[in-house]
């Protein structure tokens, strides 16, 4: 894959890395820190890539190991609890802000799948891959964090 060719693939999974890092970490210097070494070390290593159609899943892989070795650097975990004030327009106003709340209130195992289906649009096969489950795991995590997203979202409505 030449330097062009990997360039605009990384650059239309721009969006979809933030999200997945904003998943895992906090603060906005963590996250970019956090990408940037996920796309050093692909470029690096792509040489390992057997089939360019897994380039997207092969990257997101490699972001979500940067997190959590992030993660552990700094002996820390996720602040559940700190959320922008301010509601952003452009996901739903507050409806989008809601849902936003209640995710970061499921425990990361369920809402690492839930992201990565309803929100980044990969198949159950594919998350398997990307969080190194079998399919089952993956089902049955979305299963159950469907049903704490909902537990939640029903008590914040009422």
């Amino acid at each position: 894959m030449d330097k062009e060719t990997f360039a605009s693939r990384v650059s239309a999974m721009e969006t979809r890395l933030y999200r997945m890092a904003s998943a895992y970490l906090h603060g906005e210097h963590d996250r970019l820190d956090a990408i940037s070494d996920a796309i050093l070390k692909a470029w690096q290593k792509q040489y390992t890539l057997k089939n360019e159609a897994y380039f997207e899943t092969w990257l997101t892989r490699i972001l979500i190991r940067e997190c959590i070795d992030a993660q552990r650097k700094q002996k820390r975990m996720i602040p559940v609890e700190q959320m922008p004030d301010r509601i952003d327009e452009s996901t739903g106003g507050e409806s989008g802000y809601l849902l936003r709340c209640a995710l970061q209130e499921i425990p990361e195992k369920f809402r690492l799948p839930l992201l990565l289906h309803y929100m980044e649009n990969y198949g159950v096969d594919e998350i398997a891959r990307i969080l190194s489950l079998s399919r089952g795991a993956v089902c049955s995590r979305l299963s159950r964090g469907r049903e704490k997203l909902k537990s939640i979202l029903k008590e914040e409505i009422q």
